[in-house]
């Protein structure tokens, strides 16, 4: 697979310019990455301005805070939401599609695992997770009592050439939709499903959706309870299909029309599964490029392009850090 990382997620954002700049490894800046003249494509704010401006330091890092625990739901032995209290300001970095915190139960940053934030509340100033706990990590959240830590908002957990946002920040919204009423698909596996959530919650008016939902790893329960919560859904905007996505791979089921529509009909698909899923399915459906959106499932250690956890070295041997890359291509 080919690997994009000319833009980096935070370019332009508060978080810009970033550690990275200091080490001289920006992704955008060529002043930044050891060059000797100005030949990025960063049409923005000068990143190089900005940082000898900020007195050669990065600016706006994201530092680690204490939340209040307000409530946890369990669904299983395993698989739990919790709402924390934040501020105002913070549920509005994270109300846009993709976004994720690294959160921990311990005051050991070493602890730290990124999770996907699956609804905000700006009015409240809070935000719920989905946690399915497999090791120490998502133990130490659920033991947590009354605060865990949390850092973010990181920007990216979503990827492909179908995510579109303008510059107020709205969620994957066009900015011309089609004469008919627009469509989209969700097809969702395991705590996948959370992040489609988030962008359900604020599902513009003139888009319906509908979702293909594979239950390993989480319930019936939390799934309903989650839907129930959104607007659109209520208002009979989304319609669901429970099942293994091993049976979108078998065709006779789509052309007989029991599990979704014709991939034409449907201005977005939403692949929210391991790669093996985004590709077999993007390949089976003949899902258009422009058209998909897909889950970033690159290891994500430090976030900020550091560690080198999330780097993909393609056959080129160019590096591109997942953690920061705004699109993938070429799957």
């Amino acid at each position: 697979m080919k690997y994009n990382n000319c833009i980096c997620i935070d370019a332009g954002t508060p978080n810009c310019p970033c550690p990275l700049a200091e080490t001289g490894d920006c992704l955008v800046c060529s002043r930044l990455n050891g060059r000797d003249k100005c030949d990025c494509s960063w049409c923005g704010l000068c990143i190089y301005n900005e940082f000898m401006q900020n007195d050669r330091r990065s600016a706006g890092r994201r530092e680690r805070f204490e939340a209040p625990v307000l409530s946890r739901r369990w669904y299983s032995s395993d698989l739990m939401t919790i709402k924390i209290k934040v501020d105002r300001g913070f549920t509005l970095a994270g109300a846009g599609p993709g976004s994720f915190v690294f959160l921990s139960g311990s005051a050991e940053p070493f602890f730290d695992t990124p999770v996907s934030i699956m609804r905000t509340d700006t009015k409240e100033g809070t935000m719920t997770f989905a946690v399915k706990m497999i090791s120490a990590k998502t133990k130490a959240i659920a033991q947590a009592e009354d605060k865990v830590y949390i850092r973010g908002v990181y920007r990216n957990g979503l990827l492909g050439e179908g995510l579109r946002q303008d510059a107020k920040g709205a969620p994957l919204q066009d900015e011309k939709f089609s004469a008919f009423s627009p469509r989209w698909l969700f097809i969702t596996k395991g705590v996948g499903f959370a992040p489609a959530v988030n962008i359900i919650d604020r599902l513009p008016e003139e888009v319906s959706a509908d979702m293909v939902i594979d239950t390993e790893k989480i319930t019936e329960e939390m799934i309903s309870d989650s839907l129930s919560r959104c607007e659109a859904a209520r208002e009979g905007r989304v319609k669901m299909d429970i099942m293994p996505l091993s049976r979108l791979l078998d065709r006779q089921d789509i052309e007989a029309g029991k599990c979704i529509r014709e991939i034409e009909e449907y201005e977005k698909v939403f692949i929210l599964a391991s790669d093996h899923y985004i590709h077999t399915l993007s390949a089976e459906l003949n899902v258009p490029a422009g058209k998909l959106v897909y889950a970033n499932n690159f290891h994500m250690c430090c976030g900020e392009g550091v560690c080198g956890a999330c780097c993909h070295v393609d056959e080129n041997g160019n590096v591109s850090k997942m953690c920061k890359c705004r699109r993938r291509k070429d799957l």
